[in-house]
């Protein structure tokens, strides 16, 4: 993966007196402070993430200084994903705090499968450790730093066709009940909502819905069932459907886009599924 440059680089200026002075002079007063900040996410969505790891570099010196030097290792449930340094340099301005970013962005999948994530989980452990280095007068003066936390693992919900049930027929149309598993890998709820909906059966389109939400879908313990309500009418998609549903089995198609409350926020989902399966009366 890549991340962008950080900018961040050379010498600490330190006040005159550290070259002249006692001995025993203090150098704590004058030396910069590192503290880690916030995960700062960007962009979430079911295949990837757009994050920052954000610092906070603090300067109490009376003088600008530059950061010299920025190593870093991140690993996720112990297994390092990424490491590298950046010479390039950032300017810490006189008396101020400077922030700093590693930016982070990466594809679920390939992460799941390097570290083998367990099914409901909402988030994955992380380790970030590393240093801040800067030249002075009396030599290199490193700042190591060691943080962990949890990283945001969001798991695409599958949707499986279970079942086609046929509620009411006439020759003139016919309501049916489309049943859909919906499969939760979080270790939250998750709540479907605005789901807009198309069916169709044996390649025909037949028609489709709106659903104000699904309800909450458990988390990762069990697999919930929802029924997709269809008014098919003949007139308008053909008597070739009123006998296809006398049978026993059918070939179904399925698509829906929604929006998914997840303890991410609002991820858009869009889901396509075609099976064929019973026909139940």
């Amino acid at each position: 993966m890549n991340a962008r440059t950080l900018k961040l680089a050379p010498a600490l200026v330190l006040v005159a007196a550290l070259n002249t002075a006692c001995e025993d002079f203090d150098i704590e007063p004058y030396m910069p402070t590192v503290s880690f900040s916030e995960l700062r996410v960007n962009d979430v969505d079911w295949d990837g993430i757009e994050s920052d790891f954000v610092f906070n570099v603090n300067n109490p010196n009376p003088l600008t200084i530059n950061l010299d030097r920025f190593n870093y290792s991140l690993a996720f449930e112990e297994v390092e994903w990424l490491n590298g340094d950046s010479p390039d340099g950032l300017e810490l301005a006189a008396a101020d705090a400077s922030e700093l970013a590693l930016p982070v962005s990466l594809e679920f999948e390939t992460l799941f499968d390097m570290v083998q994530a367990v099914r409901g989980q909402d988030e994955i452990g992380f380790g970030l450790q590393g240093s801040f280095g800067f030249d002075t007068d009396l030599g290199p003066v490193d700042l190591p730093y060691n943080e962990d936390g949890g990283f945001p693992a969001p798991r695409r919900p599958t949707f499986s066709l279970e079942k086609l049930k046929v509620k009411d027929i006439s020759l003139s149309g016919a309501d049916l009940n489309l049943r859909v598993n919906v499969d939760n890998d979080h270790g939250s709820n998750l709540l479907f909502q605005d789901v807009n909906f198309a069916v169709n059966l044996a390649g025909v389109d037949v028609g489709g819905g709106f659903l104000a939400d699904l309800g909450d879908v458990g988390a990762a313990a069990s697999t919930q069932t929802v029924n997709f309500p269809i008014s098919v009418n003949f007139l308008d998609v053909g008597t070739a459907i009123y006998d296809i549903l006398q049978g026993e089995k059918l070939e179904v198609g399925f698509a829906a886009d929604m929006d998914v409350d997840s303890p991410f926020g609002l991820i858009p989902l869009a889901v396509a599924e075609t099976k064929r399966i019973e026909i139940e009366r």
